[in-house]
């Protein structure tokens, strides 16, 4: 073994290689290992938001969001689809530091605000963000001051339809999204002319 590495040390000592050790990703890998795997003991009941005596309407509009954070900034994307299944896809870029969880719910807020404008009144919102999708709905109880503050301010933007409904989703359910808010976070000047930016 020591010989062959010395063989290689020298082959690829000619040229100027450097190393640098790889960061540690092992919490990323467990959050997604348990993100995908099934809880049977700690299903969650998604929750609907009713608004008493508003006729409701069939019309069903369908928000995915995703937000993501890393060195080289965070962002958000998300995709919100009328009942006639004509899509708006929108990316942001946030021009102030979050956490990966604040930028969940800052691409929540965003979308909630755009289905607002846009008329919608029945809403489906769908995160993969076990936190955020288990805080508005309840299940989970809201520890951080900061977290607090957004679940406070989606629960008002929800008052704004007749009915809203949000659930996690896995991620291979919401690639698209989790796509956008990566883009949006990493590559900011590469984004498509189709998708509209914004910087907030």
């Amino acid at each position: 073994m020591s010989g062959r590495l010395a063989k290689w040390e020298i082959e690829l000592g000619e040229h100027d290689i450097s190393y640098h050790p790889r960061t540690s990703n092992k919490g990323q890998a467990s959050a997604d290992f348990l993100l995908e795997i099934p809880d049977e003991g700690g299903l969650v009941k998604e929750k609907v938001w009713v608004v008493e005596g508003a006729p409701l309407d069939n019309g069903l509009w369908t928000l995915y969001t995703d937000g993501a954070s890393n060195r080289d900034g965070s962002g958000a994307g998300l995709i919100l689809t009328n009942p006639e299944g004509e899509e708006v896809t929108y990316a942001l870029r946030f021009d102030f530091h979050t956490s990966n969880n604040e930028a969940e719910y800052e691409a929540l807020l965003v979308g909630l605000r755009l289905a607002k404008q846009m008329g919608a009144k029945v809403v489906t919102a769908l995160a993969d963000s076990r936190l955020a999708a288990n805080q508005v709905n309840g299940s989970f109880k809201v520890r951080d001051y900061r977290m607090g503050r957004y679940v406070k301010m989606v629960k008002q933007l929800i008052k704004s339809f007749k009915q809203f409904t949000i659930r996690q989703i896995s991620r291979s359910e919401n690639k698209r999204a989790d796509a956008l808010s990566k883009l949006a976070s990493m590559c900011f000047d590469h984004l498509s002319k189709k998708v509209l930016v914004e910087v907030l």
